[in-house]
């Protein structure tokens, strides 16, 4: 990955400036990074990515998409949706080699989850990106999952989506953290993996106006539950 991320960086910089003067999206930004992520997916022969309801995501209206945490893995994997969105990511992603760089030159949202100013930065930066037209990506737990049971909810995603009135597509993918397992061997990749993403029916901006933030979260939570439970139900009947 680093030896190949040599010869991408130049050309996705000279991608950028030739662009950034007029893209205020980033958009062609975000679909080299989507080139980037298409690389890797393809050249890890022994990853089998399946996705579902790419569709769903609007190209040019701003939702709120939310996704389970289990891997590194699954910011290369949710690449594979090829709609434009800026990521919400923590401090840390953005110092990382050549993943720093798609993050900041794409315009992405950077959190620091230990300070509470940088909670509030980060709903003003999301709320200037969905205002020019762009989704924005979130993992509501916040960190990855050492489980296959999701972490908590934080309340940032909900509390976006309520201020912008937006709806809300949920997003369920399992398989990635068989690819890129937590631990002292974070960095090693693993054997055959399954990787399975389905997009799911979108929550209406109506609805998530309705509802308090408590409820959105919970209810939004128990879809992504029942999706997660589906995928790993139809994913044991395939093995």
């Amino acid at each position: 990955m680093v030896i190949t991320s040599v010869f991408i960086t130049p050309f996705f910089l000279l991608v950028w400036v030739l662009t950034f003067w007029w893209d205020k999206r980033r958009l062609v930004a975000h679909m080299m990074g989507t080139f980037w992520a298409w690389h890797y997916q393809s050249l890890i022969i022994f990853w089998k990515l399946r996705l579902e309801g790419r569709k769903k995501i609007p190209w040019n209206r701003p939702v709120v998409l939310v996704a389970n945490h289990r891997s590194l893995v699954d910011i290369l994997a949710l690449y594979k949706v090829r709609r434009p969105f800026k990521w919400v990511s923590k401090a840390e992603n953005f110092r990382l080699p050549f993943i720093g760089m798609v993050l900041s030159l794409s315009n992405c949202i950077r959190i620091n989850r230990e300070s509470l100013r940088s909670g509030l930065q980060f709903i003003s930066q999301a709320e200037k990106e969905m205002k020019k037209g762009s989704s924005v990506m979130i993992f509501p737990e916040g960190t990855r999952s050492k489980t296959k049971e999701m972490r908590p909810f934080r309340d940032g995603a909900f509390i976006l989506a309520k201020k912008m009135n937006s709806g809300i597509i949920p997003i369920v993918h399992t398989g990635t953290e068989n690819a890129f397992p937590r631990g002292k061997n974070a960095w090693v990749l693993k054997g055959r993996t399954r990787i399975n993403i389905r997009v799911l029916d979108e929550i209406p901006a109506e609805q998530v106006a309705n509802m308090e933030t408590e409820a959105l979260k919970q209810y939004t939570r128990e879809i992504m539950e029942q999706g997660i439970a589906r995928l790993e139900s139809e994913n044991l009947r395939i093995n």
